[in-house]
């Protein structure tokens, strides 16, 4: 789906207030009810909103220690793995990740005894699992990512040649490939 700035400027009203009514973003928007409404279920059906949420500040409702868990697979066991995580209650957020760990797992509990409990007791139990290594967060800053940042402007910044912190490889006499970080653009 092809958004344009209304699109955009609807979806940041709509983090704003997710409860705000089809009538209320129109106006705001200065469009039609109807066009309001046409575009608010175009994007529900191209999976651009997945839903409207009430956001929960985590410590108010008991949850007050987060956690960082990143783990290691045994690689034949994905699917396992996958299948087990709608069994950790204490999930908020999982991604697969490249670098030294294949996955990471932000949980929530109520003290850092749930944590361990969760870790070393009963994710140390799935054969899936090679290794985690756990990291707490002692703050946390959310913000919602800039719907300005149209594809024109990072390809404007790819085009102009300028790479901040990428690795080229260089290929020396031997034929043996090297990493040289760039040092242009700053």
């Amino acid at each position: 789906m092809q958004l344009d700035d209304t699109h955009i400027r609807m979806l940041e009203l709509l983090r704003e207030d997710g409860r705000a009514s089809v009538a209320a973003l129109a106006e705001e928007l200065g469009i039609s009810r109807s066009n309001a409404y046409s575009r608010y279920e175009a994007m529900l059906r191209a999976g651009v909103l997945k839903g409207v949420h009430a956001e929960i500040e985590p410590a108010t409702v008991g949850l007050g220690v987060a956690a960082m868990v990143f783990i290691t697979l045994r690689q034949s066991q994905w699917a396992d793995f996958r299948a087990r995580l709608s069994s950790v209650p204490e999930l908020e957020y999982f991604a697969v990740t490249t670098g030294e760990h294949d996955a990471m797992m932000l949980i929530r509990a109520p003290d850092v005894a749930a944590i361990h409990e969760l870790v070393a007791t009963r994710l140390a139990q799935w054969p899936s699992i090679k290794a985690t290594t756990t990291v707490f967060l002692m703050d946390e800053e959310r913000s919602n990512v800039s719907l300005r940042m149209t594809r024109s402007e990072r390809t404007s910044v790819e085009d102009s040649g300028e790479r901040f912190g990428m690795t080229r490889f260089v290929r020396t006499s031997d034929e043996r490939a090297q990493r040289v970080p760039e040092r242009r653009g700053r």
